[in-house]
């Protein structure tokens, strides 16, 4: 056994903690932490002469191996979730099948949280029980999910519910990161190569412009003062920049700014209906299927304002939650916030008029699925073009100011 450092994040606070943990080895610090309801961050072994020479050559490669995987992709729990509803489908026993699993798992991490689900399971534990013994890979929803599987007898269906649900978020992500990934590049791009103009290349012909004389244009005294802007300054502004993304990292682990950035993304013009409609699409998605499972409602909407990744939403589903409770109608504790449009309460009415809501949040949840499908298509189409535009204006403004001068004399030389 040895002694390992760890900082981690408290999955429901949100909160880094750090600390001393014994374990006899990696895995295991992982697994404990795991269960404590903490996502690592790092892990670090605390090194005495007695453990160094005791450890053997394996236990080192399988330590460097697992501080490289301290984490359980979400690719990888979507497969496990697809291949369990068919082995169970098919007959195969729960232990079995978590086994067959864990035998072709490549990630070290899932490949040992399975095999412990699997003793779990031997054991007598229930899957659901073993599931939630590992928050930081199978959140509330896909426990509760599991849950009602169990109880109802239709755990196979629950599973493949829950693959079809975590496929199509990771769809609609993936969509929308595709979306940013074009424009971010140009602009990273585009800032580069200003800079590097400003940098080296200016220096150059401000050489030139010397030797011809005269007062030189104001674009190209702009240009010359913001190039000397960064020869006197250069290590100051690379301090700043890597200043910024190191204060904005830890800025966003406070309560006080995520609460203004949920604020701001859903609010501001243009992208705010777009960033609504993805966060309900979301709540109505989880909904539905908690819902369908079998989970009662108000368990339902506190996974649900868990799983908006917004504290208004948050806030707003609580207290639609607490109405609930009180004996008020959903649509009409929905309508109360002020966060969700007359569509959707509309929707949810008629679904609580004829006792089918767990299908009208599915059908909410499509619609905006859509909506959001085409304002991304419709974004990318007309950005694509901006940018590039955008580019063209700021290199070639650029272009045109370092030659200006030499254009200049030319023409006074012609005359």
């Amino acid at each position: 056994m040895s002694k390992y450092k760890y900082v981690a994040i408290n999955i429901s606070s949100g909160k880094e903690l750090s600390g001393e943990i014994t374990a006899s080895n990696q895995s295991d610090v992982l697994l404990k932490l795991q269960a404590l309801g903490l996502k690592p961050k790092s892990i670090s072994v605390i090194k005495s002469n007695k453990s160094s020479k005791n450890s053997s050559l394996f236990d080192r490669a399988n330590e460097w191996i697992l501080s490289l995987q301290n984490s359980v992709p979400q690719k990888d729990v979507v497969f496990f979730t697809r291949q369990m509803a068919t082995f169970l489908n098919a007959g195969v026993s729960l232990p079995k099948s978590i086994k067959n699993i864990s035998s072709a798992q490549k990630n070290l991490i899932f490949k040992r949280i399975l095999d412990e689900m699997c003793d779990d399971l031997n054991s007598g534990i229930d899957f659901s029980e073993a599931l939630a013994k590992h928050p930081a890979v199978f959140d509330q929803m896909y426990v509760s999910l599991v849950e009602a599987g169990e109880a109802t007898g239709n755990l196979d269906d629950a599973l493949k519910s829950l693959a079809d649900y975590m496929e199509k978020s990771a769809k609609m992500s993936q969509a929308i990161k595709s979306a940013m990934m074009y424009p971010k590049f140009v602009l990273i791009f585009t800032a580069i190569i200003v800079f590097i103009i400003l940098w080296k290349v200016i220096p150059i012909f401000q050489d030139l412009y010397g030797s011809m004389g005269g007062t030189l244009p104001a674009p190209t005294r702009a240009l010359i003062f913001m190039s000397e802007i960064i020869q006197n300054n250069f290590f100051t502004i690379i301090g700043i920049i890597i200043l910024f993304f190191i204060v904005k990292k830890y800025a966003f682990k406070t309560k006080a700014v995520n609460d203004v950035w949920d604020k701001f993304v859903i609010n501001v013009p243009t992208f705010g209906v777009m960033n609504r409609q993805i966060i309900i699409g979301r709540i109505t998605s989880t909904l539905s299927l908690l819902l369908k499972s079998g989970t009662s409602m108000i368990k339902s909407m506190e996974i649900s304002a868990k799983v908006a990744n917004n504290n208004e939403y948050f806030v707003a589903l609580k207290k639609a939650m607490n109405d609930v409770k009180n004996g008020i109608d959903l649509s009409a504790a929905v309508k109360k916030t002020n966060q969700f449009e007359d569509l959707v309460v509309q929707l949810i009415e008629t679904g609580e008029e004829t006792a089918r809501i767990d299908e009208l949040m599915k059908k909410i949840s499509d619609y905006y699925e859509e909506e959001v499908s085409v304002k991304i298509k419709g974004f990318a189409s007309l950005i694509e073009p901006l940018l590039i535009v955008i580019m063209g204006v700021v290199i070639g403004g650029i272009v045109v100011g370092i030659y200006l001068p030499i254009i200049t004399m030319g023409d006074v030389m012609t005359h």
